[in-house]
């Protein structure tokens, strides 16, 4: 069987139109963040330079009963917040909202049930897909492909009923007339869409209906999906991101087969970006039409993205420019196809909608989540740049500032302590130094002359302001070992010498001598000392 393989390569460039939030199954967990001044800081609890005290006091925290432990920790780092930002592996900007319920729950029981079980605050966030060890957003190529994959089956499909279909499989099967090896989507390959600096926000995800329903009082109707914090890549970020599509077009001799059926092939890219704009954009539409009738996103963020999309109508067009949508949240109409749509119920759409929020309990002035445009690298978008440029982002560049100072004065407070620390053990090494030559030199000391040191230690021992009077011990002591030093023959010149200088020295420091004064200048003299 002879092959070959025809490639196209795209390389692509992707900005956000709205807030992206792909699942990856972490969560940030408040004995791993804390936030001030509009950030969250996240950071290794373990890479904290604690004190023996904050050790112990951690320890004792963490071995308290049942929801105390949890609480307990969570205040202890709350309590160390500027400690716990200096060693921050990354800063994420939070909605207002965010941290006002950080700062009022933090620590804090949420709820008590029946019999005394405590229910504990948990504010956890859910994290979009980021790299493990930068922590920067990406978008997962599966992701993209994904999305592609869904707009291409729903061209092949053209709207028809499910008919015998049972579920998504059967469907896809009678699409692509076949099974693995008559899917066209394994001769497509789709990169991580990744940037050097993307940058993502913590938002709430809120639960809104697409109708109005009033109440039995005439109050509107809240949807009842409950509201989430959630890390979102930041829209209208111009080109933060890069993927490059890969496209494989098989041209085989034999066992045709063993390809897709002509009619499910990809083509190339332009075909795939006309089945995804076909599949996205009257969508996009669609969804930007109910915002506006339910007042739920900005009259002017609607009005300029139906601008923006008038002005890349050309690239659109040409499959220069595609549009996508990814990510939690995409809604069930763009995750399923026209014709074969239907919900548990027997509906053919949702009741509701999730959008991202600045504050908890929005009605307005919201962002849908997971629209994207993928746009050819090298081919700008002028009217898309400006469009990004004229959208509200968080100002970072205060905030890494802040963090910057914070790690230099940890870093500064670090090499001080490695510096005092340097200098006590030098400190230490010499004390133990002069120790071991004290050692040395009384244990050479002859009987004689460990009397003497006797002395001299006891005369050091006097602290008093005041001298100590003839009539006190320290006299006593002293003229006795001069008789024992001018009677016994055993004293050398040597022990006689280093009393006789203790007599001028240290004895009329500590001894009121007052009229023994000339007395025990006589006895220097008479050691051998010189006065």
């Amino acid at each position: 069987m002879n092959s070959a393989l025809r490639t196209e390569r795209i390389a692509l460039a992707v900005t956000p139109l709205s807030p992206v939030h792909v699942g990856c199954g972490e969560d940030f967990v408040p004995t791993g963040y804390v936030m001030q001044d509009g950030w969250l800081y996240a950071f290794d609890p373990a890479a904290i330079p604690l004190t023996d005290d904050d050790r112990q006091d951690l320890l004792a925290r963490a071995n308290r009963p049942g929801a105390d432990a949890i609480l307990a920790v969570q205040r202890f780092f709350a309590e160390r917040a500027r400690l716990c930002m200096a060693t921050a592996r990354l800063a994420i900007p939070v909605a207002p909202a965010v941290q006002r319920e950080y700062e009022d729950r933090v620590g804090r029981t949420a709820a008590v049930q029946g019999g005394g079980k405590t229910i504990v605050n948990q504010l956890s966030i859910e994290r979009t897909a980021h790299h493990p060890h930068t922590g920067v957003p990406y978008l997962p190529g599966s992701s993209i492909k994904g999305a592609i994959r869904t707009a291409w089956l729903n061209q092949l499909n053209a709207g028809a009923a499910a008919g015998g279909d049972g579920n998504a499989k059967q469907l896809e099967t009678r699409l692509l007339q076949g099974a693995f090896h008559t899917d066209p989507f394994r001769f497509l390959a789709v990169s991580d869409a990744m940037g050097e600096d993307v940058l993502s926000e913590i938002v709430f995800s809120t639960n809104h209906k697409k109708r109005l329903v009033l109440s039995k009082s005439g109050e509107p109707r809240a949807a009842k999906g409950p509201t989430t914090r959630r890390e979102a890549i930041v829209a209208a970020q111009y080109a933060a991101l890069v993927t490059d599509v890969t496209i494989q077009q098989p041209q085989m001799k034999h066992a045709p087969g063993e390809l897709p059926v002509p009619e499910s092939r990809l083509t190339g890219w332009r075909s795939v970006a006309g089945a995804c704009n076909a599949y996205y954009l009257p969508r996009l539409k669609a969804e930007l039409d109910l915002l506006e009738e339910r007042c739920l996103a900005a009259p002017q963020w609607i009005q300029r993205v139906r601008q923006l999309l008038r002005q890349l109508e050309a690239p659109l067009a040409a499959g220069d420019a595609v549009l996508l949508r990814i990510g939690r949240h995409s809604g069930f109409e763009n995750v399923t196809l026209d014709g074969v749509r239907q919900l548990k119920t027997g509906g053919k759409t949702s009741t509701t909608l999730w959008l991202a929020a600045r504050e908890e309990n929005a009605r307005s002035e919201m962002l849908p989540f997971g629209w994207v445009l993928l746009h050819r690298q090298g081919q700008p978008l002028p009217a898309l740049r400006q469009w990004c440029d004229n959208q509200p982002k968080p100002d970072v560049t205060v905030a890494r500032q802040q963090l910057r100072q914070l790690r230099e004065a940890l870093q500064a407070q670090r090499v001080a302590a490695e510096q005092a620390e340097a200098e006590r053990r030098t400190a230490a090494q010499r004390a133990q130094e002069a120790a071991e030559q004290e050692a040395a030199r009384l244990a050479a000391l002859t009987p004689q002359g460990r009397e003497v040191e006797a002395l001299r230690k006891q005369l050091l021992g006097h602290t008093a302001a005041r001298k100590q009077p003839v009539s006190g011990q320290l006299y006593q002591i002293t003229r006795a070992l001069i008789q024992r030093a001018e009677q016994d023959s055993a004293w050398s010149a040597e022990d006689k010498a280093a009393l006789a200088q203790l007599l001028t020295t240290l004895v009329p420091e500590k001894i009121d001598l007052a009229g023994k004064a000339k007395e025990i200048r006589q006895a220097a003299q008479r050691l051998g000392a010189s006065t």
